[in-house]
């Protein structure tokens, strides 16, 4: 076995677990020290010791070699040791590729390479997959949604990106609290409860080197999700439950579309039929609405007057 850039201790790394008892020890070779240090940074992951729930680990492709046969023939044994030797499968980014197991549930990312801010920022987009990944199988989601706290609920804000989810989220007066505008994470526990939690605005940090940070382990349960639409007063409209899964459907695919690209057919509608599948399962549990936006109104006063 090669041993190319052995992890000061492969029992450190960092946290990361949510609201529906799932974690994630997030791990990375020397290599890559300082870049898993911004990423948990964003992401305000606290160093742990090894916390017995699956490995997330990132590691640097060794210049001038060919691509992996099987990803762990080049990890510190310490890393490796509980991990099998063949049948790993992967998904081939430009920046990035991504190796899962049928067998374990510990998730290998090698990544470039090629240095730049860019594309450090692109690799920690992409290096989250996993995470959106096994929270979708037990019933959550990732959505391209803006998350915003009142009276410890959470309300979710969708719309593709020329709607204005985050000119929205800045417009909320206190008690509302944004707690961020572009991604969130929707889990389902055991009884079948949502909660959802922030997300970074990667985009923040490759148009405009954004130093903000979200803590993605905060969670709320999930109150409503609202769906925007730019009009000339403001206006909220309850959805019925077959076009509230469609729409919910839709934001999930926004979040997903750089990845549609780097599967194969089957791989696409096995992704596309359990999102819808969860889609029509957080309709039946979320009230949804359209919220219709003037470009000066109050609209959270509209939002208030159908919350619980």
């Amino acid at each position: 076995m090669n041993i190319v850039e052995p992890i000061l201790d492969s029992n450190s790394g960092y946290s990361l677990r949510l609201a529906n008892g799932q974690g994630w020890h997030v791990i990375a070779t020397e290599g890559l020290r300082s870049w898993a240090e911004a990423l948990a940074s964003i992401m305000e992951l606290k160093r742990c010791d090894r916390n017995g729930c699956p490995k997330l680990i990132f590691v640097r492709h060794e210049k001038g070699k060919g691509i992996w046969e099987e990803p762990n023939d080049r990890l510190d044994p310490t890393i490796c040791e509980d991990l099998p030797r063949i049948g790993w499968k992967v998904r081939k980014f430009p920046a990035i590729q991504i190796w899962s197991h049928l067998d374990v549930p510990d998730v290998l990312c090698e990544i470039g390479h090629d240095k730049g801010y860019e594309l450090d920022i692109l690799r920690m987009l992409l290096g989250v997959y996993p995470i959106f990944e096994r929270a979708q199988c037990s019933g959550g989601l990732p959505l391209h949604a803006g998350l915003v706290e009142r009276n410890g609920n959470g309300i979710l804000l969708a719309a593709s990106g020329s709607i204005g989810k985050s000119t929205c989220c800045r417009r909320f007066r206190s008690p509302w609290k944004p707690l961020c505008d572009d991604e969130s994470l929707v889990v389902r526990n055991d009884r079948k409860q949502y909660q959802v939690h922030p997300f970074p605005t990667w985009s923040d940090y490759l148009m405009k080197r954004s130093k903000q940070t979200w803590n993605v382990q905060y969670h709320l349960p999930l109150s409503a999700i609202f769906f925007l639409e730019q009009a000339e007063a403001d206006e909220v409209v309850p959805m019925g439950l077959g076009e509230a899964a469609v729409y919910i459907t839709q934001s999930a695919h926004q979040v997903y579309h750089t990845n549609w690209r780097k599967l194969t057919s089957e791989d696409v509608r096995a992704l596309r039929k359990e999102i819808f599948q969860n889609s029509c399962e957080l309709a039946k549990a979320v009230d949804a609405f359209k919220l219709r936006l003037s470009l000066k109104g109050r609209f959270w006063e509209k939002i208030e007057a159908v919350l619980p």
